[in-house]
């Protein structure tokens, strides 16, 4: 009887861990933009984003206002850029390096990682 519900023990325990999803992978290098007035911008950070995840930009989250002039310097990631929140709308592509005027305007970033 013991050996029964030490095994179903087991047996729920591997399920769990392989139901639990893992974190995304961390990226090496920032992505920085811009927010707020155009004509006097505050600029903010992205530090070590995930790979594979929407990030909504947090300072214009829920707002009318938007993010702008996105410079990707992640290594080994693209950064796609959306025009709405949870990355919905019109994608924009930055490759590792580069970076865009404040015409982009973006509310959320998903990082996609290009090399192993």
């Amino acid at each position: 009887m013991r050996l029964r519900h030490t095994l179903g023990a087991a047996i729920g325990a591997v399920a769990l861990i392989v139901a639990i999803p893992s974190s995304a992978h961390a990226l090496d290098g920032s992505f920085l933009y811009q927010y707020g007035d155009s004509a006097n911008p505050t600029a903010a950070l992205l530090e070590q984003p995930g790979a594979g995840e929407c990030i909504n930009i947090p300072e214009v989250e829920g707002k009318s206002d938007t993010a702008f002039a996105p410079n990707n310097s992640v290594q080994g990631a693209d950064a796609n850029v959306y025009t709405e929140e949870d990355c919905q709308g019109t994608p924009t592509t930055l490759a590792e390096g580069t970076q865009l005027g404040p015409e982009v305007t973006f509310k959320s970033v998903y990082f996609e990682q290009t090399e192993a």
